[in-house]
């Protein structure tokens, strides 16, 4: 799940007055790590990109890691922490690319905070955004829609299929069992452990309530939660192919999960970030379209 989509969840959860009434902690990692092909061994040849995708998804987090910086330079891994107390919700991040950030839901006013703390800068998300933003996509996918032609238009959307390997592992102080989802585009392996706290339930109350919002942000792509219902996605392994084919395996895992009250300060602004330049979600939503234009036009 990626961080912006996180933060919209959340927020729209919250705001949207579903009772969280639970308490957790949880630390999570994310990066991703070029294939290096010297891991082949001699004369080992694949049938197919699926094939190709089975082996490097089957070697340990340590060998592909140490391959790619022996080959690529350092992995960058995103470091998050999230807090959930009841209605509230904070989430600490750092990064090389964005550095420290935070995201905070202050539910008594309605409002998402978002430090960018090597920027000096907050962004505000009112529930007014939201509407704004729902509306907009809402617009955007209807204007998309009329554009396809009818055959396409009619085409009925399938959903992924994952298949349990019977394999099990402890991953990350957690027992785990494997499962296996292939589709055109990627490969994915998913280390799910029972759940005997209730988040899951609770990520699938979040889900759901971003699907009934916003109907067009999940028809593309099955969130793991989903894709493992009832179980908790320790550990998520994609394999892809970037638009050069050359090989990415993305990681997600949560390293640690911890049903306590988290400190109440979480959920409120720090005060070291008082004096920061303020902004609304508009204003970060128009800057990031400005740098992903800029990304293009290079």
């Amino acid at each position: 799940m990626s961080k912006l989509k996180m933060i919209l969840l959340m927020g729209f959860v919250c705001l949207y007055s579903i009772k969280l009434q639970a308490q957790y902690i949880i630390e999570q990692i994310e990066y991703e790590i070029p294939i290096n092909y010297e891991l082949l061994p001699e004369d080992m040849e694949f049938d197919d990109i699926a094939d190709e995708a089975r082996f490097f998804l089957q070697l340990s987090e340590s060998k592909l890691r140490d391959a790619a910086q022996k080959e690529y330079g350092d992995i960058e891994i995103i470091k998050s922490t999230i807090y959930i107390d009841g209605d509230n919700f904070a989430v600490e991040s750092s990064s090389q690319e964005d550095g420290k950030t935070t995201v905070i839901l202050n539910h008594n006013k309605g409002l998402i905070y978002y430090v960018l703390w090597s920027q000096k800068k907050i962004y505000e998300m009112s529930a007014e955004d939201m509407a704004e933003i729902q509306k907009g996509v809402g617009d955007a996918m209807q204007k998309m829609m009329a554009d396809l032609p009818p055959e396409m238009k009619d085409q009925p959307q399938t959903a992924k299929q994952i298949t349990a390997t019977g394999r099990g592992m402890v991953k990350y102080g957690q027992r785990c069992s494997e499962y296996l989802l292939e589709d055109e585009q990627e490969m994915m392996v998913i280390w799910a452990s029972d759940d005997n706290m209730g988040l899951a339930k609770k990520a699938k109350s979040m889900s759901e309530k971003l699907a009934e919002i916003f109907p067009s942000m999940d028809e593309d792509e099955q969130d793991e939660w989903d894709l493992v219902a009832g179980k908790i996605p320790v550990e998520v392994r994609t394999f892809r192919l970037d638009a050069m084919d050359d090989a990415q395996m993305g990681i997600q895992a949560i390293t640690r999960i911890m049903k306590t009250t988290p400190p109440a300060e979480k959920f409120i602004l720090p005060a070291e970030a008082v004096g920061f330049e303020r902004g609304s979600f508009k204003d970060m939503m128009t800057q990031m379209q400005k740098m992903m234009q800029g990304m293009e036009e290079e």
